[in-house]
């Protein structure tokens, strides 16, 4: 059977199943016996859940509580696929213009599953690199932090020629000080972007003790050069520093 799915008024969809969870929603005052002050708190109850078959009496209570357009399927879809913004390394073969040999070349990026991660850096290569390629997997990468220089301080960097900036793994060790007693906090996985090896360590110490509390203390355990050409993650999602201040 063909799954149909499809945004239908509620006034047409009798016989037809839901894919998300309908709610309805109201206000509350709510007031502090000590003090008196009033507070508005919104209140939430499900109508229907997501595979649910609309029936009469289901569409009444949807047209009751303002529900005009609902998402439907044909067949209940009682599965979800869950969408998390996830770091994946993808890998491609690629052949330059210039007549070097092909080359294997690594990104990192961010996306919700690994079909929109293909589909990110197939459309970047299109766009952005005069070359031949062949997309060869991608696969997710674990980590916990991403740290990298200033942007315009990189290009300063690579544009002179001095040194070239590269992207390291580097693992940690934490251990929590609590009440005078320490305890594991588990290992972590941190990216960071740097001129060089010593700067990679540098950059991670100063980066991880100005965003941490006090009481976590962390021991480098590895420090990994990459062959990553580029890693492409949102801004809030990273910690940027100067290589002229660590």
């Amino acid at each position: 059977m063909e799954v149909i799915k499809q945004t239908m008024n509620v006034s047409d969809a009798l016989g037809w199943y839901m894919l998300k969870t309908e709610k309805r929603t109201w206000t509350e005052e709510i007031t502090d016996d000590e003090t008196g002050d009033v507070s508005i708190a919104e209140r939430s109850e499900p109508i229907c859940g997501r595979g649910t078959q609309i029936n009469e009496i289901i569409q009444s209570l949807l047209i009751e509580n303002g529900a005009k357009q609902i998402e439907v399927s044909n067949v209940p879809i009682l599965g979800e696929q869950s969408k998390y913004l996830n770091l994946w390394e993808t890998t491609l073969n690629v052949r330059y213009k210039n007549g070097n040999k092909p080359c294997k070349n690594s990104y990192y990026l961010t996306a919700d599953h690994p079909a929109a991660a293909e589909a990110f850096i197939v459309g970047y290569f299109e766009l952005n690199i005069d070359a031949n390629f062949e997309f060869v997997k991608v696969s997710k990468i674990e980590y916990n932090k991403v740290i990298r220089m200033y942007e315009t301080e990189r290009d300063e960097y690579e544009e002179s020629g001095e040194k070239k900036v590269k992207w390291y793994k580097c693992q940690i060790y934490s251990m929590v000080d609590d009440d005078g007693e320490s305890r594991n906090a588990g290992m972590k996985n941190i990216l960071v972007q740097a001129v060089s090896f010593e700067s990679a360590i540098t950059a991670v110490k100063s980066i991880m003790n100005r965003d941490e509390y006090d009481a976590i203390y962390n021991t480098i355990k590895l420090m990994q050069e990459l062959s990553v050409i580029e890693v492409f993650i949102p801004d809030e999602s990273v910690s940027y520093y100067s290589n002229d201040e660590i």
